[in-house]
């Protein structure tokens, strides 16, 4: 057989999706904050934004993917979904060959369901599961349970049937996959086929079906394998004629298909609205929180625990929950929340953390300080200090004349903890305390 002549095409596509997995690490590792935006082409997120903090730039991502997909197919999960590239390579790895799989649809529009209307409903727990980009935050970012048991169940997956996670769990590639099975350009077998099974052996979507001839497009991700490996050139993109318009859809799966959707989306509204009810209680073990997060229980129900805003604060006090599962907060014992930064606002691509302008970060306050004088060396030693006035960036900490600090001005303190980091006595004698809603200080004059 003639060696096929578009390998190229699966080139490009390596090599794109390559360099998208490097900026990725790069954001992710802390040491890349320059290309940590990027990732707000991320679909899961930008969709999540829209909710969350709308905006337009948000808004046109989310339709930008989906107008490509519905022309061309699922291109972004196989150049712009780390996840999905890092399944690439753990079945390269695996050496696993391709198979057809089977279509567990039921299971996908289960998930689907249930995620998005959680997210309708204002909470983002479906995605926190499942959604590709905050998995791939928590198993680069941080080494901890809520890293290690996405890894584990991706390698499983990945090793068994290459990219099943993106066919049957991901609410992303489900969504996605609807738009490209109702899409203009389809792939399909439109010459003559010997059926020598190239093709279904470097499928990692397992969606060739050579025995009815024909390709499933809402579970192909268009890496490009089968076009570029087929030794006739006999796969590629068709406009559908009218006869091809009907869906492969028997009846009993679509009743089946549309009947788990609805379960799916009664278990999510179930949930939201006796999950909802309760977040705010859960929340209170998050205390202090970044500067837009707003309060706990929104935070709780935005935040996806993708680890972005870990790691890149400039000042590492942005840590992960206990088990790297849930939202992030705050540790001022760490250090102080830098005056002249808005970084993790910059860099979140959900919402949870709304996006502030530098001088809108600096008026916000996050936290309130307090002053104990029975713990300050100035009362107690006559010891000359003023390190907490000197490092207030507000001016609420201020001095008297013999040297002692006055009460925390609390209608100009922001929280951000300068003063309890700058504080040398052994217990600390200014304090940082949470509260209980992030609030906007109205400048002076």
């Amino acid at each position: 057989m003639a060696k096929n002549k578009k390998m190229w095409i699966r080139y490009i596509r390596l090599a794109a999706a390559g360099i998208f997995l490097i900026l990725a690490g790069l954001a992710f590792s802390g040491s890349g904050h320059a290309v940590a935006p990027i990732l707000h082409v991320q679909f899961g997120p930008a969709l999540m934004s829209c909710f969350a903090a709308f905006s337009l730039g948000a808004l046109s991502i989310v339709l930008g993917i989906a107008l490509v997909t519905l022309l061309f197919g699922r291109f972004y999960c196989s150049v712009f979904c780390p996840l999905g590239i890092l399944q690439d390579i753990i079945g390269f790895l695996g050496r696993q060959k391709g198979k057809p799989v089977p279509d567990f649809y039921a299971i996908r529009y289960f998930i689907a369901g249930f995620s998005y209307i959680l997210l309708i409903c204002g909470w983002s727990a479906g995605f926190l599961l499942f959604d590709p980009y905050s998995n791939f935050g928590r198993i680069f970012a941080v080494f901890s349970i809520g890293g290690l048991v996405p890894l584990i169940v991706i390698v499983i997956l990945a090793a068994w049937k290459k990219r099943l996670y993106c066919t049957t769990v991901c609410p992303v590639g489900t969504l996605l996959g609807l738009l490209a099975k109702t899409g203009l350009f389809k792939l399909a077998i439109k010459g003559k086929c010997v059926k020598c099974r190239t093709c279904e052996k470097f499928c990692p979507a397992g969606c060739i079906d050579l025995e009815k001839g024909v390709i499933d497009n809402e579970r192909c991700i268009r890496c490009m394998n089968c076009i570029s490996r087929c030794p006739l050139g006999s796969i590629g993109f068709v406009l559908p004629k009218k006869a091809e318009m009907k869906q492969d859809l028997s009846r009993r799966k679509f009743l089946i298909g549309g009947g788990v959707l609805v379960a799916g989306l009664a278990a999510g509204a179930v949930l939201a609205k006796t999950g909802l009810g309760k977040l705010a209680e859960f929340a209170r073990r998050f205390k202090i929180l970044p500067p837009g997060a707003g309060n706990a229980a929104r935070f709780a129900s935005k935040c996806t625990a993708c680890q972005l805003c870990t790691a890149n604060c400039p000042a590492k006090i942005i840590v992960p929950a206990p088990g790297g599962d849930g939202p992030v907060s705050l540790d001022l014992s760490k250090g102080a929340c830098r005056y002249d930064c808005n970084r993790c606002s910059q860099v979140c691509p959900t919402g949870a953390i709304m996006p502030l302008t530098l001088e809108i970060k600096r008026r916000t306050k996050i936290a309130e300080a307090k002053f104990d004088p029975q713990k300050c060396l100035v009362f107690q030693n006559s010891t000359p200090c003023g390190k907490c006035a000197a490092a207030c960036p507000v001016k609420a900490v201020t001095l008297r004349k013999n040297g002692t600090p006055r009460p925390v001005k609390t209608a100009l303190c922001i929280g951000c903890g300068a003063c309890q980091a700058a504080c040398p006595a052994p217990e600390k004698a200014m304090t940082v305390h949470e509260i209980e809603k992030q609030s906007l200080i109205e400048k002076e004059g």
